[in-house]
């Protein structure tokens, strides 16, 4: 059973992906917005599967004490790499979100159909590693 944090996460990740999906209707032009939602989506699906895992704590910056695992990026990618039961999905997360990086900072960067069915792969394939681990839990 998840617990209430992980849940609300859980809830994010749905009402993104949905959201990708609504947009992709309403604009059809906006692969690249849709590419920052799934990124999104995949973060609190990440987030909901980690947050209630026992060997997804880290050690703070001053050494002194151990806490839950919070929303950087680099804590969760810590994390992350703390469970080996998510196979490859540090690399397919960092690939969703290097890319949603060059959709929202670089101006010059052209978004194409071949990146918008990446996204759409490399978000499928981490729920379907996830997505099935939160659901035994």
């Amino acid at each position: 059973m998840m617990s209430e944090r992980a849940a609300l996460c859980y809830e994010k990740y749905l009402a993104s992906a949905s959201f990708a999906t609504a947009l992709a209707v309403q604009f059809p032009d906006r692969a690249d917005w849709r590419c920052v939602l799934r990124f999104y989506a995949a973060l609190h699906l990440m987030n909901a599967y980690l947050i209630d895992k026992s060997n997804a704590y880290l050690i703070d910056k001053s050494n002194v004490n151990l806490y839950p695992l919070n929303v950087i990026h680099d804590d969760r990618r810590q994390a992350m790499k703390q469970c080996p039961e998510l196979r490859d999905t540090p690399k397919r997360f960092r690939e969703l979100k290097d890319l949603n990086e060059r959709v929202r900072y670089d101006a010059s960067f052209i978004f194409s159909e071949t990146h918008r069915q990446l996204t759409v792969d490399l978000l499928a394939r981490l729920a379907a590693i996830v997505e099935p681990k939160l659901r035994r839990s």
